[in-house]
């Protein structure tokens, strides 16, 4: 890991594996291991499972408009190529939460004695960070639907030109994680 002190960007090679129990990676995992011996982790936490539905919803908007126009361009009679177009549609639609599936389960955001840290990554595993000495501004911003299922995301800024961001997308209890990320940063100011 960089010790710039500011938000880093990494990116590991890791081989496809599977997911443990909780969701996670190995690889994310593995980079845990990375903390410095007097680290500590404050806590970890995984993106909502609404962050499936979230990021799919166009995805699933979309695929559902063009198959109702088709439904309606048919009139009920239904061609093989009618069919075979809708089956297109459906299968993109279950192909985009297939993939926000993956995204979810490869995310992972962590608060340390000494950083903030994002996770993410099928492929290959990137690793965000910011030490907390140099975070600059930590905003909670709540979305309209996320307002409705009581999520929110955390933007991260470090103190730095130009102004690198780590985000905390569609957590869980968005508040209370701020507050607790807000007392982390104004100790680590203080000393």
């Amino acid at each position: 890991m960089s010790g710039s002190g500011t938000l880093d960007t990494l990116a590991a090679e890791a081989a496809p594996a599977a997911l443990d129990r909780a969701g996670v990676q190995p690889a994310a995992a593995a980079k845990l291991d990375m903390l410095d011996g007097d680290e500590i982790i404050q806590f970890s936490i995984k993106p909502s499972a609404w962050y499936i539905f979230l990021v799919s919803a166009r995805w699933i908007g979309l695929t559902i408009a063009l198959g109702a126009a088709l439904a309606v361009i048919a009139q009920g009679r239904w061609s093989l190529t009618s069919s075979v177009a809708f089956q297109l549609l459906s299968l993109v639609a279950v192909g985009r939460v297939g993939v926000a599936t993956l995204q979810w389960a490869s995310r992972l955001y962590v608060l340390t004695n000494r950083r903030v840290l994002a996770f993410k990554g099928v492929q290959s595993v990137e690793v965000a960070q910011c030490l907390l000495t140099r975070v600059a501004a930590a905003d909670l911003r709540v979305t309209g639907g996320q307002g409705l299922l009581r999520l929110g995301s955390i933007v991260i800024a470090a103190d730095r030109e130009p102004a690198a961001r780590l985000t905390w997308q569609h957590i869980s209890r968005p508040a209370e994680v701020h507050q607790m990320l807000l007392s982390a940063i104004r100790r680590s100011h203080a000393g």
